[in-house]
């Protein structure tokens, strides 16, 4: 056993030199002059002195299912279950989210692009929905279209929410997904 001691401190003795050597070599190569501390560069960002808007979530609706057929050329077709959601409150303003997705395939058109849009209470939300969102494959594969889209300013009281999908040159859709999402600022 004291064989094997002895050799654990002749290396612990070893390991601990080759440290110390390391550490002076280390200290030794620094320059005795005094570096010279410059400054992080300057962006000149301006920073408001106003704060953003804090959002509190008041309710989540999903609405999840298979879609299972196939939608005409150019013409907006709903994808969704019509929802009706809750801006609480006896005043002020709401803000309505959607995070939706569809899968479209089957198709052989080259250049087929896909459209989501978020109608409330039966209006769409033009500012977002001319955005082409997804193409469906020409090769009779598949592929996810998806969106997110906000619509504010919504007054306080019951809503409805759908989604609504366009294809260029129409499409086989299957699964979709709509979460719908209602912010008080």
């Amino acid at each position: 056993m004291s064989k094997l001691l002895k050799v654990t401190l002749l290396l612990a003795l070893a390991v601990g030199s080759f440290g110390a050597y390391r550490y002076v070599a280390a200290r030794g190569t620094q320059s005795t002059k005094r570096q010279v501390q410059v400054p992080p560069p300057s962006f000149n960002v301006k920073i408001s002195d106003v704060l953003s808007t804090r959002h509190v979530l008041e309710g989540t609706y999903n609405n999840t299912s298979s879609y299972e057929s196939s939608v005409s050329a150019g013409t907006w077709t709903s994808l969704d279950t019509p929802l009706t959601v809750a801006c609480p409150g006896t005043t002020g303003t709401c803000t309505i989210q959607l995070d939706g997705w569809v899968e479209s395939g089957d198709g052989t058109s080259t250049n087929n692009q896909n459209k989501l849009c978020l109608y409330v209470d039966g209006v769409a939300d033009t500012s977002n929905c001319e955005w082409y969102n997804g193409e469906t494959p020409s090769d009779e594969s598949w592929n996810i279209t998806s969106v997110q889209q906000t619509v504010s300013e919504v007054a306080h009281g019951n809503h409805t929410v759908q989604t609504y999908y366009w294809s260029a040159d129409g499409a086989y859709l299957d699964y979709y997904s709509t979460t719908y999402r209602v912010y008080k600022p």
